[in-house]
């Protein structure tokens, strides 16, 4: 579960052009660790993947997806950055969060319609 979970934070960071020394920063911790992460060899906080999550844009169940497959789908949808600050990827983080929220609540509104 570790490596298929590291290898799901690799391919989103990399898939939205983030450095593993960016991530670092935004989590508070060195590049080292998010390559410890990513290779499986460290479980990561519930905390990070919280953060690691709302950064990505996704579902912290995405994060965890087991099936290669259905990773693959949703890694479609992830968009590519260049060049942001620590700061940046904050103010990124918490709009994605809003926005995730905001689908959210409308799928609960069109399950409740039908």
């Amino acid at each position: 579960m570790k490596t298929r979970l590291g290898a799901n934070i690799k391919a989103l960071r990399k898939k939205q052009n983030f450095t593993q020394e960016e991530l670092g920063n935004y989590l508070g911790v060195l590049r080292e660790q998010i390559s410890y992460y990513e290779n499986g060899s460290r479980e990561v906080p519930l905390e990070h993947l919280e953060k690691l999550a709302n950064l990505f844009g996704v579902e912290l169940i995405e994060l965890l997806e087991n099936e290669e497959n259905q990773f693959r789908a949703n890694l479609a949808f992830a968009f590519r950055a260049d060049e942001y600050t620590n700061t940046d990827l904050e103010s990124l983080a918490r709009v994605k969060k809003i926005i995730k929220n905001y689908l959210n609540m409308m799928k609960a509104e069109n399950g409740i319609k039908k």
